[in-house]
């Protein structure tokens, strides 16, 4: 009982720091960075970068925050292209098992508009739970271009919650409304560099993140990346076997300590 109480001030007040609920692994190990990022990830960061997938993926990730805490984020992910646009879903749990839960459900879409620019649209369900008091609900919807300036150069934005929605009570938790732009520059076929800025609207704080990726060979990338605010060092690697896809990721933050995650995907 007591550990659980102490596990849920734990998660408040990582709320309270940062509200970190990190992108899929390979966002993930690149410094949280994924505005100008392709792939299904984009269904964890921005919905655009769905836009550009030809092959259907399907994946699923976990995350354990903090490490020696009872807190985790699981999630499911699903991108289809067809030839109306890319259609995607994700859906997330966030919390501690019989005390906190945060759960969102989205529907996605993403279309490319020729050969440079993809727009996408992600229409979320979000529920809380907390033990005390019961449930509550909330729909809200992000938005995300980008826009590929260069065969080796994309620029991407988002808003998420662009329309301030919001949960009936609650003294812990919010959806954020957050503006973010990002860049990825492919200075070599093995090697990939990542910039984002993001604002969440109730901080005073803007968040700069970097990350990079280093493919030696076709089937292993190493990645890593640094976060300004509430300064944390990330990395991880991934590996492409066949269809199958290994994503493996550590968030190192300097009070809290590590938070690992790890995702497996199929290209069908």
């Amino acid at each position: 009982m007591f550990g659980t109480f102490l596990n849920l001030i734990l998660l408040l007040t990582a709320i309270n720091l940062s509200a970190q609920v990190y992108p899929a692994a390979r966002y993930c190990a690149m410094g949280g960075t994924g505005n100008a990022l392709q792939g299904v990830e984009g269904l964890t960061s921005n919905v655009a970068g769905i836009g550009s997938m030809t092959a259907s993926r399907a994946g699923i990730y976990h995350q354990e925050h903090f490490l020696n805490t009872d807190i985790r984020t699981q999630g499911l992910l699903l991108a289809v292209p067809t030839k109306l646009g890319v259609f995607g879903s994700h859906i997330s749990n966030y919390g501690i098992k019989d005390a906190y839960s945060e759960l969102k459900a989205n529907l996605s879409y993403a279309k490319r508009f020729g050969p440079q620019l993809s727009i996408g649209l992600a229409l979320n369900y979000h529920q809380l739970q907390l033990r005390e008091y019961g449930k509550n609900q909330a729909f809200s919807a992000d938005v995300g271009l980008q826009f590929q300036v260069k065969p080796f150069w994309v620029i991407g934005a988002r808003v998420a919650n662009p329309g301030y929605a919001s949960y009936n009570y609650s003294a812990y938790s919010v959806i954020p409304v957050i503006i973010g732009v990002g860049t990825s520059y492919q200075f070599h076929p093995n090697l990939l560099i990542t910039a984002d800025s993001e604002k969440v609207l109730y901080r005073d704080k803007v968040d700069f993140r970097t990350g990079l990726e280093y493919k030696p060979i076709s089937w292993m990338s190493f990645r890593g990346g640094i976060g300004l605010n509430e300064f944390s060092q990330f990395c991880g690697f991934g590996f492409v076997y066949h269809k199958m896809i290994l994503d493996l990721a550590t968030v190192i933050h300097h009070r809290l300590g590590l938070s690992p995650q790890l995702l497996l995907a199929y290209a069908f």
